[in-house]
């Protein structure tokens, strides 16, 4: 008779890593009473692999306790095997040799009630201890320089001014050798960097500072917006023309940033920098850090040497990492609010106590201190400088984060001159929403340039819950495609249905890293003629100009007429298009999903989905286990 992991593998209800896992877990067991796939040790080491596949980091043992460990979503097992009681789960798994404790060398490990493929135990407690040690390795700052400075950077500061928080933010960045930067779009998270820098660049003229982020757009991004600060904000307000060892604090700004892959010399699996050969680096700032997961988080930390300032930048409430982990949600207190230990707040009021008017403090103490003060390296920027409090947009993303699903609809229904929402019941994407695309891409494709094309491309995307079904990016890319060489607008000697061809005008998406190229998954490029008439592909450099490959050259890549959400992280366009499942119980609907979706434009928003969907979104928040934000004392044991 088959296990029932057997028969979970055979119909495609675990992956077969997992029953492979539970095979090689029951094979190295020596006891007979762990000899078969249908022991608790086996099916728990199957439940773990499967769930780090899906993102968590472990499993919490009193989560299953009389519940069914899995899934029969084709319906082809009826009785599922349940969790037993923790204690006696715990007996059975540590009576194991392939279940440790913590520190222990097994393939898996149990600490307290949370079970671990032990690489990601290890990745995870090797995360909180290099976070502990910053936060416990004190930064010694010249009071006498420090807040002069702070001032200057911010002349027109007051309590009730916008920028206080900035103010803040720049205070507690400076005084930590670990932090957290983190605000919705358009709160001035690259502002506030700018002036961090430069604050640290006046007191450490040495300093040598990388810029990183997960993905080559989010690095080329996080330049820009460096470099942009940084021209428009005159000398005089970095330090009134101080000069630094006869340079501009301008002129010692970074002006290159690197992929955290590329700058870590990944290749071959494995990466070159490491504790044991450290970057040469004192303080790096890492943008978009929601996008990293649990091992790429590990193996950043683990390269910096000890001394090295690390700044965090992301927004909190955007979706998590793909892979394992929800590393900056877990750092930050899963949207537990900030607030300070005293000796903070002491620290904080002593920068604000000469501005005007007095008030009361900025930030107030926590009630009940965690044992860490991790909450103490945190700054929330909340004042949005690209959405007004009045602004459909600003308003959709706040009803969203805060899970109210109704008055968002109430909002999206009301409409505006921002926000636009096609409430679709039907099964396919409205014909009236195709037509509205191409029409809206229209200037992509008759472009006059490869340049021009990239350009009108980057103002407008459709962003996808999904990519599969009718509502995904696979089939919406093939009816955006399919109904231009109806248009006539593709020349039909190169295109075909199966999409092994390219043709002129087509925007690609790199799915895949290629180091020797420089293309990172999530590069957009177009494919367009060259001076000969051959197509190739193009991709805009760091400096604007662009690149010629030749098709054949390419990684892997898809069609990028629409792209996931996920893929949209670190993106900003003028115009977005989300599309939502009509079905409320899909798996991939969450809170963080619709507010990363909303929250990828900067002027226009139009969402084709049914209220139910909606509904569902603001209702559902993604939970990822972990034990991270325990060990970094956001939750008692």
């Amino acid at each position: 008779m088959k296990s029932t992991l057997k028969q979970l593998a055979q119909s495609g209800d675990i992956s077969h890593l997992s029953y492979y896992f539970a095979e090689f877990i029951v094979q190295q067991s020596t006891l007979q009473s762990h000899s078969d796939m249908d022991c608790m040790v086996a099916l728990s080491a199957a439940l773990v692999s499967e769930k780090n596949q899906q993102g968590d980091v472990c499993i919490l043992l009193d989560q299953y306790v009389n519940q069914p460990l899995f899934i029969s979503k084709s319906g082809t097992l009826q009785d599922m095997p349940l969790g037993l009681s923790v204690l006696a789960w715990k007996q059975l798994l540590l009576a194991s040799p392939c279940v440790g404790n913590p520190g222990d060398v097994a393939p898996l490990i149990l600490e307290g009630n949370r079970l671990y493929l032990s690489r990601f135990w290890y990745y995870e407690t090797q995360v909180a201890d290099s976070i502990l040690a910053r936060l416990n390795n004190p930064v010694l700052i010249d009071h006498q320089r420090f807040l002069p400075y702070l001032r200057k950077l911010f002349p027109r500061v007051d309590k009730t001014s916008d920028s206080a928080g900035q103010m803040i933010a720049v205070a507690i960045a400076a005084s930590h050798r670990f932090c957290v930067i983190s605000g919705g779009p358009g709160t001035g998270k690259t502002t506030t960097v700018v002036k961090l820098l430069s604050l640290l660049l006046s007191q450490h003229p040495e300093m040598r500072i990388q810029l990183t982020a997960p993905t080559g757009k989010a690095a080329m991004r996080l330049v820009d917006s460096i470099q942009a600060q940084t021209t428009n904000v005159s000398e005089s307000d970095l330090a009134e023309g101080t000069q630094v060892e006869g340079n501009t604090i301008k002129n010692l700004m970074p002006t290159e940033a690197s992929t955290i892959h590329r700058l870590l010399g990944y290749g071959n699996q494995k990466f070159q920098y490491s504790r044991h050969q450290p970057l040469l680096i004192d303080c790096i700032v890492v943008d978009e850090a929601s996008m990293i997961d649990l091992t790429l988080m590990h193996h950043l930390l683990d390269a910096l040497p000890a001394h090295t300032r690390v700044i965090l930048l992301g927004d909190r409430d955007q979706l998590a990492s793909v892979a394992a982990g929800n590393v900056l949600g877990d750092i930050t207190g899963h949207g537990l609010a900030i607030g300070y230990t005293a000796s903070q707040v002491e620290f904080v009021d002593s920068i604000m106590m000469d501005l005007k008017p007095i008030a009361k403090p900025i930030v107030e103490p926590i009630l009940n201190s965690p044992k860490q003060p991790i909450a103490n390296a945190i700054a929330l920027l909340k004042h949005s400088y690209r959405f007004k409090s009045d602004s459909g947009i600003g308003r959709l993303a706040l009803l969203i984060n805060q899970g109210l699903g109704q008055q968002a609809i109430e909002l999206l229904s009301a409409g505006g001159e921002h926000l636009y929402w096609h409430q679709n019941m039907g099964i396919t994407l409205a014909t009236d929403t195709l037509e509205w695309i191409i029409n809206q891409y229209k200037t992509v494709i008759h472009a006059e340039s490869v340049d021009k094309a990239l350009l009108e491309f980057e103002t407008i995307r459709i962003l996808c819950a999904i990519r599969s079904g009718p509502f995904g990016v696979t089939e919406i890319n093939r009816l955006i495609t399919s109904r231009m060489l109806v248009q006539g607008w593709i020349m039909k000697g190169t295109y075909d249905a199966n999409q092994s061809n390219h043709f002129q005008g087509q925007p690609i998406l790199i799915t895949q890293n290629d180091y020797e190229l420089n293309l990172f998954n999530g590069d957009v490029g177009m494919i367009w003629p060259n001076a000969l008439g051959h197509l190739r592909a193009y991709f805009r450099n760091a400096d604007n100009s662009l690149r010629e490959l030749h098709l054949q050259s390419l990684a892997e890549h898809i069609t990028a007429w629409a792209m996931t959400v996920h893929k949209s992280q670190g993106s900003e366009f003028n115009t977005v298009l989300l599309v939502l499942p009509n079905s409320e119980t899909s798996h991939s609907l969450s809170r963080e999903l619709l507010y990363t979706g909303a929250t990828r434009t900067r002027q226009h928003l139009y969402i084709h989905s049914s209220p139910a969907a909606i509904l569902s979104s603001c209702q559902t928040m993604t939970l990822r286990h972990s034990g991270l934000a325990q060990k970094l004392g956001w939750i008692d044991s």
